[in-house]
């Protein structure tokens, strides 16, 4: 299985390769080769990565909202 560094390593050789081309779509084209190749490097080094630290403390509960009763006013005659 290939590894990150092999991906960033693509990713700098079809960068390179863009800056080497004379044709835009060309161009383009390595340029967008040059970031699949990084976001599988990315993504390769984020499944790679230990979890980070639990949260601390306990969960926070978002308070819950009362419905209000309409009051209606006093007939005072």
């Amino acid at each position: 299985m290939a590894s990150a560094a092999y991906y960033r390593k693509e990713a700098e050789r079809a960068r390179q390769a863009a800056v080497n081309s004379t044709d835009p779509e060309t161009v383009l084209r390595w340029l967008r080769i040059a970031k699949e190749y990084t976001a599988l490097a990315n993504a390769m080094e984020d499944e790679a990565a230990p979890p980070g630290p639990p949260p601390s403390g306990p969960m926070q509960q978002q308070p819950m909202q009362q419905q209000q009763s309409k009051i209606e006013p006093e007939d005072k005659t």
